[in-house]
């Protein structure tokens, strides 16, 4: 009885997904207190997928090129940062452990011993590296068990991020709330007159001026016309990097010399464009559904309803019909019944980009 017992008990822990399962600590440099954390960062590193930033380990939504973090009391962190045009402040209230400040955005846990778990957690740790640039394990756990059946997800991802200095290109200045360029050696390269002006990647930099968007080159001129109502990028370290603008409520997609990959004309344009550049993102077009890679419309927004996907062909609905468009912008007329069909082959043609229709 005590083996069937004992047994159980280690089938239990191994299935459950509790939070003991990752709690790496080992690559944090010893550090006396939070204070050690202070210091002015670059916001963003990127990992083998996408771009992760300062900001979002930290849950925020916010675009910034670098982030002070100060910490002025024993169980706070404070987190400064220009987000467009204003100073932003946010503070978190944590607990300095050993090496690591570690701070919680959610920690629900009920647990029945051997019949019952269910774990909602959200975590960061604070440290720094051995190398002495700031270290983020950002832990994640979304899981729970009934009985030996366990489900869910458990992870924890270490991020390192630099400090300021490791930018080495012209610098963004504000001086009496304009914004411009300076050098290395402090001296303006670009004249302070813009409301606001981010950092210089693949020579290019966003500015705004008169409440309105454009990409400059380092020589300070126009790459596009300083016209959008608001311009961001995709993946800031994608080469080449694109752009999302929009100009009243209407979206497209910038490449980096400033031509519109996609025109400015979609109601919506999806965002998982970082994560796979041939990934087909839905667009739309007034009620209209398409789809698009990062650098052109494949099938054009003249769809009723996306369905649903299959491998690399979409389900989709015009006129009552179902029709099934390849990756490719070719259309097939189908057969089967309700959902489950199968392209008739002899019905394959090209969907011209003039079948949208804009109102």
């Amino acid at each position: 009885m005590k083996f069937f017992c004992g047994l159980l008990i280690a089938v239990f822990m191994f299935t459950s997904c509790g939070t003991m399962r990752l709690h790496k600590t080992f690559d944090f440099a010893e550090i006396n207190d939070a204070k050690s954390l202070n210091g002015y960062y670059l916001n963003r590193i990127k990992t083998d997928n996408y771009t992760r930033s300062i900001l979002s380990c930290f849950r925020i939504n916010d675009y910034a090129d670098f982030v002070t973090i100060v910490s002025e009391n024993p169980n706070e962190i404070k987190l400064i940062y220009q987000s467009d045009s204003s100073k932003q402040e946010k503070i978190f209230t944590g607990e300095m452990k050993k090496n690591y400040f570690e701070i919680y955005f959610s920690n629900r846990k009920f647990v029945i011993p051997l019949l019952y778990s269910t774990y909602d957690i959200e975590r960061i740790r604070i440290g720094k590296s051995k190398e002495g640039k700031l270290l983020i394990r950002d832990y994640s756990c979304q899981c729970g068990n009934l009985l030996l059946l366990a489900g869910g997800y458990c992870y924890e991802t270490p991020y390192i991020l630099p400090y300021s200095t490791e930018y080495k290109d012209y610098m963004p200045l504000q001086q009496n709330g304009l914004w411009g360029y300076s050098d290395s050696l402090g001296n303006i390269v670009i004249p302070v007159k813009y409301d606001f002006a981010s950092i210089f990647e693949q020579n290019v930099a966003r500015v705004k001026f008169n409440n309105k968007w454009g990409l400059i080159n380092k020589q300070g001129e126009e790459v596009t016309p300083i016209k959008y109502d608001e311009i961001s990028v995709i993946d800031t370290l994608c080469v080449p990097s694109i752009f999302r603008v929009s100009i009243e409520k209407k979206t497209g997609i910038l490449d980096i010399n400033g031509n519109e990959l996609i025109p400015v004309i979609y109601d919506y344009i999806g965002y998982n464009f970082s994560n796979n550049p041939d990934y087909l993102e839905a667009i739309r077009l007034g009620d209209k559904w398409g789809r698009a890679t990062r650098t052109q419309v494949v099938i054009p927004a003249i769809y009723s309803e996306n369905v649903s996907f299959y491998g690399d062909r979409v389900l989709v609905k015009r006129d009552g019909k179902y029709y099934i468009v390849d990756k490719d912008g070719y259309e097939y007329e189908t057969k089967g019944i309700g959902t489950m069909r199968d392209p008739i082959l002899k019905t394959k043609r090209k969907i011209q980009l003039d079948e949208q229709k804009i109102e």
